[in-house]
C-alpha cells in the first residue's frame, strides 16, 4: 500500500484532477491501480505519473481523448506526425481565411496597426506577443441441454454491517455473485445494478442463439458499463463498485461445459472427488503480492492491504473480465462465493461441507451460518451449483 498514491496526491502530481481522472477511466485511460473495498477511495501507481504527463501534453495540443485513448494502446509516432500534419493544415486554413477576410474589409487601408503587423512579418521582424496570444488548449432446478443442473444459494449481512451489500442472480444457465464496494447505499446498490444488468444482457443474447463464451463476456461488459452510468448519474454514488463472478453453463448434457468470468476477489471454485479447486484469480494487491513471491499464500487474510482491489466494476466504464474455460470433472459442483466466505474459512472447512451436504440449498445455507459462527463481520454470499452426472 506505501508503493500506491491516493488519488488526491495522484492528481496533484500529475496535474489532472478527480474529475479528468474519472472522465480519463470511462475510455479506458489512468484506470486506478487499486481500489478499496470498504470505500471505494482510488489508488494508482507511481507508474502512471508517465502516462498521466504525457496524456495532459496530448490534450494542451487539443489532441481528442478517444484518440489518445488510441494512441496509448501502440504508442505508435505515427500518430504524432498525423496529428502534427493536421495543425499544420488547421493553422494554414485558418491563416487563408483571415487573409481573405482582410482584403474583403480592405483592413490595410482603413487599419494602420494591422498593415505595420504585416509588413514587419514580411521584413522579418516579428512583434513581441502578449502572454494569451496564439495560445490554444483542449479541455432450484433446470432442464438446459440435455441434462438437469440443480442448485442452491444464501446470503447473510455481515454482524457489522446495516445493510447487505452482496448480491447473487440464479438464473440456469447463468449464475453469479457481486461483492458491492464504497460504502452501504452504494456498494448495495452497485452489486445489484451489476447483476441486473448481467442477467438482462446474457438474456438478449441467448434470445437470437445458444449461450456462449463471447455471450457471457459482452454481458460481463455491459454490467461494468452499468455501474459507471449509474455513477456517472448520481455523484452522490461516487467511488462505489463491486465485484463479479459469474459461470455460464453452456452445455448440461453428458459432457457439461462450463464458462467463467471474474473482476474482483469472488472466487468461482470446483468440488469433485473430495477435493476443491480454486478457478479465479483474485485481483487485488495482495494476489499480485503473492504472485510475486512477497507474501505467502496463507499470509492473506491477515495482509494489511487485503482490501484493497486491482480491479473492480465501476473503477472505468469498461473493465474486461478474466475469462475461464475449466475442465469439468465428472459429478462436479460449482460454488461461487464472495470474500465473506473466502475469509472467514478456509478451503478445507468449506470442502468437508461440500462432501458432507448432497443438497446444494442445505449446503450453501450451512456455509453461510459457519461463516458467521466463525467471527466473520463481512456479507456473505454462496451460490452451490450441481452439474449433471454423466450416463
Amino acid at each position: 500500500m506505501e508503493e500506491l498514491l491516493a488519488i488526491g496526491e495522484f492528481s496533484a502530481r500529475s496535474s489532472l484532477s478527480p474529475r479528468m481522472l474519472r472522465s480519463y477511466a470511462a475510455v479506458g485511460m489512468l484506470v486506478p491501480a487499486a481500489v478499496d473495498r470498504f470505500t471505494g477511495y482510488r489508488y494508482y501507481s507511481p507508474d502512471q505519473l508517465g502516462e498521466a504527463k504525457l496524456i495532459l501534453l496530448l490534450r494542451q495540443a487539443g489532441v481528442p481523448v478517444s484518440e489518445i485513448a488510441g494512441f496509448l494502446k501502440d504508442r505508435d509516432p505515427g500518430w504524432l506526425r498525423r496529428w502534427e500534419g493536421e495543425l499544420d493544415l488547421e493553422l494554414t486554413s485558418r491563416r487563408t481565411a483571415l487573409a481573405e477576410a482582410r482584403e474583403r474589409l480592405g483592413v490595410d487601408a482603413w487599419w494602420p496597426a494591422a498593415a505595420e503587423s504585416r509588413r514587419e512579418k514580411e521584413s522579418g521582424m516579428e512583434p513581441v506577443q502578449g502572454s494569451g496570444s496564439g495560445s490554444r488548449s483542449g479541455s432450484k432446478e433446470s432442464v438446459a441441454g440435455d441434462g438437469t443442473l440443480t442448485w442452491g444459494s444464501a446470503s447473510a449481512c455481515g454482524a457489522e454491517r446495516s445493510s447487505n451489500q452482496d448480491a447473487l442472480l440464479v438464473s440456469a444457465p447463468l449464475f453469479a455473485v457481486a461483492d458491492g464496494l464504497g460504502g452501504a447505499a452504494g456498494g448495495e446498490i452497485a452489486s445489484r445494478v451489476a447483476l441486473d444488468e448481467l442477467g438482462a444482457s446474457f438474456s438478449r443474447h441467448v434470445a437470437t442463439g445458444q449461450p456462449d463464451v463471447e455471450t457471457l463476456v459482452e454481458a460481463a461488459r455491459d454490467a461494468s458499463l452499468a455501474v459507471w452510468r449509474r455513477m456517472e448519474a448520481d455523484k452522490s454514488l461516487e467511488g462505489m463498485g463491486a465485484t463479479l463472478t459469474a459461470v455460464a453453463v453452456l452445455d448440461a448434457g453428458s459432457r457439461p461445459r462450463l464458462a467463467i468470468v471474474n473482476v474482483g476477489d469472488s472466487r468461482a471454485y470446483l468440488f469433485a472427488g473430495g477435493q476443491l479447486e480454486q478457478v479465479t484469480h483474485d485481483d487485488s494487491v495482495v494476489q499480485g503480492l503473492i504472485d510475486a513471491g512477497k507474501v505467502q499464500p496463507e499470509e492473506w487474510r491477515d495482509h494489511p492491504s487485503r482490501n484493497l482491489l486491482t480491479r473492480a466494476l465501476g473503477a472505468a466504464a469498461v473493465v474486461e473480465p478474466d475469462i475461464r474455460l475449466p475442465r469439468v470433472p465428472a459429478a462436479a459442483r460449482v460454488l461461487l462465493c464472495t470474500d465473506g466466505l473466502t475469509t472467514a474459512l478456509d478451503e478445507l472447512s468449506v470442502a468437508a461441507v461440500l462432501a458432507a451436504e448432497p443438497d446444494p440449498d442445505r449446503a450453501a445455507a450451512e456455509l453461510v451460518r459457519l461463516a458467521g459462527d466463525s467471527g466473520g463481520t463481512d456479507d456473505t454470499t454462496v451460490v452451490v451449483v450441481d452439474l449433471p452426472i454423466p450416463a
